[in-house]
């Protein structure tokens, strides 16, 4: 099931110490260009969406950015960690992140 492969591997980018978690890490990340992709929880603030959502296309940056079918609770269950917004810092991750959402619908509209 797309879903379990989505949350593994977030698990293992986690692990791997390819992610940032939070507000100003993630920030930090997308600023400094280390960031591939940003996943936001369909239950953080709008504030918060509209901030990283314009952050990731900012002065030419093509950071890819979803707001995600995931709670905050599903996406800390994955990681280890309480985050609404997350970073995933490294190509390969990101690539398979990306397609795994984008393929199995779990993109918040």
């Amino acid at each position: 099931m797309i879903v379990n492969e989505i949350r593994g591997l977030l698990g293992i980018c986690r692990k791997a110490q390819r992610m940032s978690l939070g507000h100003d890490a993630v920030l930090t990340a997308v600023k400094s260009g280390a960031s591939q992709l940003v996943l936001t929880a369909y239950d953080a603030s709008d504030r918060l969406k509209n901030e990283f959502r314009d952050e990731c296309s900012f002065n030419g940056r093509n950071i890819r950015y979803i707001d995600t079918a995931f709670s905050m609770s599903e996406l800390s269950m994955c990681i280890g960690s309480k985050a609404g917004v997350i970073s995933i810092d490294d190509c390969g991750f990101a690539d398979k992140i990306y397609d795994k959402i984008i393929s199995g619908g779990y993109v918040n509209d």
